[in-house]
């Protein structure tokens, strides 16, 4: 028995909305998990811990360095030549923001982004590298909306005391924008990603690092 064309027509219109709505709805489930059914294995990158940082007054609960430091060096931040090509501002927008934000602070005895100058108070080296990266372009986000996916970072972050050489904390830091919010601001979240992210790192920074008098 053949179905009227406009039958067809509304029950593929239903099938449209309702996957619409479980990916949407998906999307946000995380919120609904317990603490018991969170997993238990830390998500890991070659070994190294991967945090996720999403918001400046919520950074994430994590071991401080064992002791306290004056003086923070602040490394360029590396990447691969592909990145550089495809954004190759990204780097400089990302590292600006971490030096002011923690510049803002007022909490060290010295701040800096030059890693060859000499500093005779205990300091630590903090070193960057981009291990990869998306900004969605604002043509994607305009005729893509939502669909055109989340813009994202990872970073590799190094502490290494200079007095000892010795390296006390790495971690991988992740960020991602949301691609509905983006899609609504006509992609500027988007574009602004690497410096929202160093201002979510140089806090980071802030909270692991405890400063001595």
């Amino acid at each position: 028995m053949k179905l009227p064309i406009r039958s067809l027509v509304l029950f593929a219109t239903f099938c449209v909305f309702a996957l619409l709505s479980a990916c949407v709805n998906g999307g946000g489930q995380s919120s609904t998990i317990t603490q018991e059914e969170a997993p238990v294995e830390k998500e890991m990158v070659d070994g190294v811990e991967k945090i996720e940082l999403g918001y400046i007054e919520e950074m994430p609960k994590v071991d401080k360095v064992p002791v306290g430091f004056k003086a923070l060096l602040i490394g360029n931040l590396e990447f691969s030549e592909q990145i550089k090509t495809d954004y190759p501002t990204a780097g400089d927008d990302c590292r600006t923001q971490i030096l002011k934000q923690l510049k803002e602070k007022k909490n060290y005895l010295s701040v800096s982004g030059d890693t060859a100058k000499k500093v005779k108070a205990k300091s630590v080296k903090i070193s960057l590298e981009i291990l990869d990266m998306r900004i969605t372009s604002s043509t994607a986000r305009m005729f893509g909306g939502a669909f055109a996916g989340s813009s994202f970072m990872d970073v590799l972050i190094t502490f290494t005391d200079i007095t000892t050489g010795k390296v006390i904390h790495k971690k991988v830091l992740s960020t991602s924008n949301n691609a509905w919010a983006a899609s609504y601001s006509g992609g500027s979240s988007d574009q602004s990603l690497p410096s929202d992210f160093g201002m979510l790192i140089g806090e980071y920074i802030y909270t692991v690092v405890p400063a001595t008098k």
